[in-house]
């Protein structure tokens, strides 16, 4: 049995207090895990199961554009846009299903309808079971309850789940508050419950676990569509011709019917800004209906939103936040721990990427995964 445990949102920097403990343990320990660009949730889960670049798998952000209309698209509960068919083929969960493996999938994003899975449990289901006013806390101990109870059914090759109260708290009160450092405490004895489950068992099993991104405190708040809606191209704005989408996030999403020059100025205007870091013009075809031309990056501790009057901002009190770029703000990157019959003890090695995760699983399985990533060689015994 092989279990993938992704903790939302915590940066290695925030983990680093504890991982002796675990290395000590056992746990092969890798202390920066690369994650991707935007440093989202869903971006970074999606590159987790695929092994490929958002270029590729096609999700950029956690809220997308219909670039045809530049309605704006969250995809909070999956939404069906870009939770579809080309995406769920390129996921582990597909590639072990092709050779009768089994799965359970629990709060993980973009998999709803993924015929590829055999026990699906999403976040918004959960949500709708537990009827009232939901805490990130009941959807935490939902999770560690399917996992467990997953486990001890012993019916599947591979079970994944994610725990989501970290980032949310973390949003909320701040990255270093007793809120969000009381949840990660929390987290980690999940973390033991779950080994203890798995060793009781008596089979033989490899515990993957992971941080998607990590998070920096905001300090001011930037909103381009309403720039744009006073500058030069203001009509174009009007006429829904260009837009920026994000969600309270570091980097936004940028939408144009523009032509390519037009861009590029427009580009340009926005790198002038102070509160810019870099704008990134997208290059080379994607299996996306929702794919922007560039990817506005923002500078440390700038929260972006894609408001414009008469909108109202809706981030203003919130305290941490990702999204940046993460060879520019390094609290961006997780970590990764592993353990189990495939992996070397207490092993440490420097970096990897997020994309990685899954060839080392197909590795795992001894399964064809086809991807961009590769398997993490160094914490494999066999390669000693």
């Amino acid at each position: 049995m092989n279990v993938l445990i992704s903790l939302d949102g915590i940066s290695y920097q925030s983990f680093e207090p504890y991982a002796q403990q675990w290395i000590e343990n056992g746990y092969s320990f890798c202390q920066k895990l690369i994650t991707t660009f935007p440093s989202v949730t869903f971006t970074a889960h999606a590159a987790a199961m695929t092994g490929s670049h958002p270029g590729k798998h096609g999700v950029f952000d956690n809220i997308v554009a219909r670039p045809e209309t530049m309605e704006r698209v969250a995809l909070y509960g999956d939404h069906e846009i870009l939770c579809n068919e080309a995406l769920h083929k390129q996921t582990i969960f597909h590639s072990l299903a092709r050779q009768a493996g089994t799965s359970c999938c629990i709060h993980w994003p973009m998999t709803s309808g993924n015929p590829y899975i055999h026990h699906l449990i999403t976040e918004s289901g959960s949500k709708k079971k537990l009827k009232s006013k939901v805490s990130v806390e009941e959807i935490d101990h939902v999770a560690l309850r399917e996992t467990m109870r997953a486990i001890k059914t012993e019916a599947y090759d591979f079970i994944s789940a994610r725990f989501v109260g970290y980032d949310a708290l973390s949003h909320q009160y701040g990255k270093d508050s007793p809120e969000a450092m009381r949840c990660l405490k929390e987290l980690l004895t999940y973390l033991d419950q779950i080994e203890q489950t798995l060793k009781k068992t008596q089979k033989p099993f490899n515990l993957i676990i992971f941080s998607d991104h990590g998070q920096s405190d905001i300090h001011s708040f930037f909103y381009p569509n309403e720039i744009l809606a006073k500058s030069q191209w203001k009509q174009h704005f009007r006429n829904k011709q260009i837009k920026f989408v994000g969600d309270g996030s570091g980097a936004l999403l940028f939408y144009s019917s523009l032509d390519y020059q037009q861009n590029k100025e427009i580009m340009a205007f926005f790198e002038q800004m102070p509160e810019v870091h870099h704008f990134y013009e997208l290059t080379g075809d994607t299996p996306s209906a929702c794919s922007p031309f560039g990817i506005l990056d923002l500078k440390h501790t700038v929260c972006g939103e894609d408001i414009a009057f008469p909108e109202q901002p809706k981030y203003q009190e919130m305290k941490s936040l990702h999204g940046y770029h993460p060879a520019n703000v390094d609290e961006m990157n997780g970590f990764l721990l592993c353990l189990g019959d495939a992996f070397t003890k207490s092993k440490m090695i420097e970096e990897t990427n997020i994309e990685n995760i899954a060839p080392t699983l197909a590795q795992l399985f001894r399964i064809a995964h086809p991807c961009d990533g590769q398997p993490i060689k160094d914490i494999f015994k066999e390669y000693e």
